[in-house]
């Protein structure tokens, strides 16, 4: 049996009394003790809903105020089309009287609803359209 002790680089091993296919057993120490991190991992399970979803990437869903399931499905449909959403967006009304309030209410709801679900994490109220 070798003595333990510090091996250091420039040891000379003939001193040390080894003895030909002796087993050696050696264990070392790290150069500097790892810290535990100071804040621990966040797992997704712990987050709130909203900021599942958030991470996530999914977008707000519509409350069904009673008979608007159609009507939801059909917008949320609509505000996956990419081109659909930018018009919007950039929609300016004509200054003219031609203009049918009817179709122009119909834009401004739908965009303003467009906004709130880019906005939001929780449910949105389809009122505009109520």
């Amino acid at each position: 049996m070798v003595k333990g002790g510090l091996l250091k680089d420039d040891a000379d091993w003939s001193t040390m009394g080894l003895k030909n296919g002796q087993k050696l057993m050696m264990m070392g120490t790290a150069d500097e003790i790892v810290k535990a991190p100071e804040k621990g991992p966040v797992f997704m399970e712990d987050l709130p809903e909203e900021e599942q979803a958030a991470s996530l990437g999914y977008s707000a869903g519509l409350v069904n105020l009673g008979n608007t399931c159609y009507m939801n499905s059909t917008m949320q449909c609509l505000k996956s089309v990419p081109e659909l959403k930018s018009e919007l967006v950039n929609y300016q009304p004509a200054r003219n009287k031609d203009v049918d309030q009817t179709s122009h209410m119909l834009t401004v709801a739908t965009r303003e609803l467009f906004s709130e679900l880019d906005k939001s994490v929780k449910a949105v109220a389809p009122m505009p359209f109520c």
